[in-house]
């Protein structure tokens, strides 16, 4: 078995009886912290796949109550800085190759500009990369933490909404096609 690291990001707040929970079940291979009254669980989880590692951690974590998994950290959007971070770049060499003023050209345009600062899709960042400068792009933990996120946010979108089942049927019936 592998072992897979990744952070979930969980709403409620960790006291030391929750923090005893967790262990309990089965959360003894992470680190938690707090921040904003949220919850931080870096793992270190051993599993044949990333998915079956991030599920099984995510199952652990929800059994306790009062704790809800929002995200798993790395995410699937990312700030030009965080493109420069994880592929050991400057921020002056990545703003270079967005700009087209350096490199190829063709970097891929912005998920959204929500924001002042646009957030560009890993996925396609690492594609990019990988097509320009040969580098080995970790598709399965992309793929997988990308659709654990979009789920997710999903889930977490639909809870409360008052028209949680017909929604709730068009995603399954998107999922399926």
């Amino acid at each position: 078995m592998d072992e897979h690291r990744f952070e979930l990001i969980i709403s409620g707040a960790l006291t030391n009886d929750r923090l005893g929970a967790l262990v309990g079940a089965g959360c003894d291979d992470a680190t938690f912290s707090t921040r904003d009254d949220l919850t931080f669980a870096a793992f270190d989880r051993e599993a044949p796949t990333m998915l079956d590692a991030v599920i099984s951690a995510i199952g652990a974590v929800e059994t306790v109550p009062g704790f809800e998994v929002l995200r798993v950290d790395p995410d699937e959007l990312v700030w030009a800085s965080e493109i420069a971070e994880r592929t050991g770049r400057t921020r002056q060499s990545v703003a270079q190759l967005i700009k087209a003023t350096r490199g190829p050209g063709d970097f891929p345009a912005p998920a959204t500009h929500a924001t002042r600062n646009p957030l560009w899709r890993w996925s396609e960042v690492e594609a990019w990369f990988a097509a320009h400068e040969g580098r080995q792009p970790d598709t399965e933990r992309t793929a997988v933490l990308g659709a654990i996120n979009g789920a997710l946010q999903a889930r977490h979108s639909l809870r409360g909404a008052p028209q949680a089942t017909p929604l709730r049927q068009a995603l399954t019936q998107l999922l399926a096609s």
